[in-house]
């Protein structure tokens, strides 16, 4: 279902529409996200806040702009924007989404552990932490509606549209966009208010290489499924699993969080080399879109 690994235009859309149709997205994303947090900042509250998050449309702005830029601007339609959960053939997709921050949250911890950033304890497997561990594997299923607006947008829609042809390329350029996204989050409390300026500023560069690997494991799963639901759930357990669970286990990394993110992209990264060097994120035949599908 994706197009930007082939050389076609994306589907039902000629070049002048989508690059129309990527500055129109991109405005409203950006617009959609940067003037709530903003406001937000402004009156005093925290984006550490989930409801503040959810008020603040954090989650939503990116669908929001797809489907306005979709069905408005360009007028392409949803019949490539991979709403169709295709869970049938496509289940190891969803087990792979479900199961990987497991394995990417263990090699965190060895990391970790190896860096003397971590001692292990009895103490630090408790009741919490065994319970934790216990629904790894399902929290983010249940998280995957709240994350589907990011997949939405910025994977389904973005990706696909910014470099056809140039898979490698086009998923650097989305999650380096989809990072300076993230930008204005350090100054309104976001991983922890009360952090200098220097803390927001390592914190916005950090956005960037978390960012650019996740959208490569996020974008390999879009390829082998068709289907936004994989990414959304991939992108739930990295949130909610991997960098949840270094805090569990590791503890506080400070404002800026960077000791987190360092550890994630440390380990996502053999997980990327192995897309990029092995597959070159080619989707399976299956994954074609079809005319009329999911509109």
């Amino acid at each position: 279902m994706t197009t930007a690994l082939t050389d076609r235009e994306p589907f039902g859309c000629g070049t002048a529409s989508r690059r129309k149709g990527i500055r129109w997205f991109l405005v409203l994303a950006f617009a959609g996200a940067w003037i709530p947090w903003g406001l937000a900042g402004a009156a005093g509250y925290s984006l550490d806040d989930p409801v503040v998050q959810l008020m603040t449309g954090a989650f939503v702005a990116p669908a929001l702009a797809a489907i306005i830029t979709r069905r408005w601007v360009t007028r392409e339609g949803f019949a490539d924007s991979g709403l169709r959960p295709r869970l049938g053939p496509q289940w190891r997709s969803y087990l792979t989404a479900a199961v990987l921050p497991i394995g990417v949250l263990a090699a965190a911890l060895a990391l970790a552990a190896l860096l003397g950033m971590w001692r292990p304890e009895p103490g630090d497997f408790g009741s919490g932490a065994a319970l934790f561990l216990l629904l790894a594997p399902i929290i983010p299923v249940v998280a995957a509606p709240i994350f589907f607006g990011e997949e939405f947008g910025w994977t389904t829609y973005l990706r696909d549209r910014l470099l056809p042809g140039r898979p490698v390329a086009t998923t650097f350029a989305t999650g380096l966009i989809w990072g300076v996204w993230h930008w204005p989050l350090p100054w309104v409390g976001y991983l922890g208010a009360g952090g200098s300026a220097a803390d927001a500023f390592v914190a916005m560069l950090m956005w960037l290489p978390l960012s650019i690997e996740l959208e490569f494991v996020i974008g390999w799963l879009w390829t082998r499924s068709g289907s936004v639901w994989p990414p959304a759930i991939l992108h739930g357990g990295s949130n909610l699993v991997i960098a949840l669970g270094l805090e569990v286990f590791v503890g506080d990394a400070g404002p800026s969080g960077a000791a987190t993110t360092l550890l994630m992209c440390a380990a996502y990264s053999p997980v990327v080399a192995w897309i990029i060097v092995t597959t070159r994120l080619r989707a399976p035949r299956d994954a074609q879109p079809t005319t009329g599908a999911a509109r």
